[in-house]
């Protein structure tokens, strides 16, 4: 069977509502509508079919004013400021920008750096991971494909994962290969084909990018579940924090814990994820931390995205509009710290954002958990058993310790 997974930062577009009976027209008497049915209390109903179709045509305009090269630019600039002011509370200071959020936004709004559609690109991103880390650490690809009709089912594994390439939260779990209803999944894999996440996300990355279906085996964890995920916030080539989540993706499920490069777990709690119980050891966090500077070289920021397989880590993306720039923290000051990070390549330097983040640490740990425990003694023997691994990348190494 499979699990599709929606969009997971679709905006709504805007609702035609019926006619209202405040209409200048009615004042002092019934609504226009209301005469022409015979009286008031009456109104005409419109058909649902027509009403879809306005919808549609009105959602297909609204687009096209956003692409516009002028117009476009001023209404996308005007719905990510309002976006943002609703969900931070405040309007963004954008010139210069200050916070990480607003940083963010900055990007979403001006960045035109081309390689924002080369890390976007979830085919293409494959090419600047492998030149800078090697092949090792990119998740395995079974194949790419334009049209679902092109897929040779019956040389993929047994589980699998199916996704495009242009969007993000897009995505079929395969569990068993026997059980899947092809005619479902290839009508959803046509859906995603259809879309520019561009007409959902706004983010300049995503604009126009080429349509292709990619396949990936089912990656586990060391103790045969899902892998655990890490994020690696980098700044100017140097990591600066660490994000743990585990548990599946859901309100109920998922859990995330914040760390320094050396592994000190920190207050930081993103909102509807609630702080879990794993621990990072010090060599894990440093293994990670290298191998995502490297990933990352040369932009001023990327998240760096892990999955701690039972093969060892895997990046399975570069992130560059961390939560679409609505950043929701329990604590200003990483907001403002990350904001100095980017701001300034010095205030990244392990040095000084080390030292800065001490304070910020969590004085009482989450009380550890048996499968937080196990996973992190897993992941610790993992790092262990590589520790004298060299992994070369264009005839460079990097050292595991």
């Amino acid at each position: 069977m499979f699990v599709p997974r929606g969009t997971a930062r679709q905006d709504s577009e805007p609702n035609l509502q019926a006619p209202s009976r405040s209409h200048p027209l009615s004042r002092g008497g019934p609504h226009p509508m209301d005469q022409a049915r015979g009286g008031a209390g009456r109104r005409m109903k419109v058909p649902p079919a027509l009403l879809r179709t306005c919808r549609s045509i009105q959602r297909r305009l609204v687009r096209k004013a956003r692409q516009m090269p002028i117009l476009g630019d001023r209404l996308l600039r005007r719905l990510h400021i309002q976006r943002y002011t609703a969900a931070m509370g405040e309007a963004p200071r954008l010139a210069p920008p200050v916070t990480y959020s607003e940083h963010l936004l900055h990007r979403i709004i001006y960045d035109r750096d081309p390689r924002l559609k080369i890390v976007s690109d979830k085919l293409a991103v494959r090419t600047l991971i492998r030149d800078r880390v090697g092949e090792s650490f990119l998740v395995p690809l079974l194949g790419s494909w334009e049209d679902p009709d092109d897929i040779p089912w019956a040389t993929l594994p047994e589980r699998f994962v199916l996704k495009p390439n242009h969007g993000s939260g897009m995505v079929a779990i395969v569990s068993d290969a026997a059980r899947l209803q092809r005619a479902e999944i290839e009508a959803e894999m046509r859906r995603w084909l259809r879309l520019d996440y561009f007409d959902i996300a706004y983010e300049w990355g995503y604009r126009k990018l080429p349509r292709r279906l990619m396949a990936e085996p089912l990656l586990l964890g060391p103790d045969g579940h899902p892998p655990v995920e890490a994020q690696v916030m980098t700044f100017h080539g140097r990591a600066v924090m660490i994000r743990i989540l585990t548990g599946k993706k859901g309100r109920d499920t998922r859990h995330g814990n914040w760390f320094d490069i050396d592994g000190n777990e920190l207050s930081l709690q993103s909102r509807n994820i609630p702080v879990g119980a794993y621990s990072l050891s010090r060599s894990t966090a440093h293994a990670l931390a290298e191998i995502a500077v490297r990933a990352a070289s040369g932009f001023d920021h990327l998240r760096v995205d892990f999955y701690l397989t039972d093969q060892g880590f895997k990046i399975g993306e570069l992130t560059a509009y961390h939560a679409s720039a609505i950043v929701e923290w329990n604590e200003p000051r990483f907001n403002e710290l990350l904001g100095r990070c980017w701001s300034d390549p010095a205030e990244a330097a392990a040095s000084r954002s080390q030292t800065a983040l001490r304070s910020l640490r969590r004085e009482v740990p989450i009380a550890d958990a048996p499968r937080a425990s196990r996973l992190n003694a897993l992941h610790q023997a993992n790092v262990e058993s590589r520790a004298k691994e060299i992994v070369t990348s264009k005839e460079s190494a990097i050292l595991l310790r």
